[in-house]
């Protein structure tokens, strides 16, 4: 009979040794499901950040095309000045368009990758989150070009611009000293 209790206590110590094994195996995946919520929790404030940066991209698109309007209806005012000025912005126009479809096409394929990075997120992925971390860093340096060479454009209208205002103010001037025939 003890040694049936024997076998019994070393049964019974073999099963809290398994059942302790369970429960070690179940607070390591407990810890993994809460450092892949506390991931997926990182990777949606990466993406709202990415979202709050198109937003911000696209604000500054909407400005430059209200400048470039504006700098279009002013250098209509004067007709023979127009003919000169034409060629200047449709070369500004093109550029832009340009550099709109690029940053188009860019947002749309951040907007696809994102859409992909979320499925991919709940498999623990993290490979998508390279990718669109240098994606970011392809739309930093774009949104940088962008603001350059929308400075450019507005800098040279504006030197163009008041060139031809010049230019008008003196023939209006020479026009009111020639004696009227």
């Amino acid at each position: 009979m003890a040694e049936d209790s024997g076998a019994i206590l070393r049964h019974i110590s073999s099963l809290k040794d398994m059942l302790d094994k369970v429960n070690e195996e179940i607070e390591q995946n407990i810890q993994r499901t809460r450092e892949i919520e506390s991931e997926i929790m990182k990777h949606s404030e990466t993406e709202k950040d990415y979202l709050d940066k198109e937003s911000v991209l696209l604000k500054e698109v909407s400005v430059a095309e209200f400048e470039l309007n504006g700098l279009i209806q002013v250098a209509a005012a004067e007709t023979d000045l127009l003919k000169v000025t034409e060629g200047n912005l449709e070369f500004q126009e093109v550029a832009l368009n340009g550099i709109r479809k690029r940053l188009s096409d860019k947002m749309e394929r951040f907007i696809n990758e994102s859409r992909g990075f979320q499925a991919n997120m709940v498999k623990g992925s993290n490979e998508d989150l390279v990718s669109l971390l240098k994606e970011k860093g392809l739309l930093d340096d774009e949104n940088e070009n962008l603001k350059i060479k929308i400075n450019t454009i507005h800098s040279s209208s504006k030197e163009y611009i008041a060139e031809i205002l010049d230019e008008v103010n003196t023939e209006n001037s020479d026009r009111r000293l020639q004696p009227r025939g």
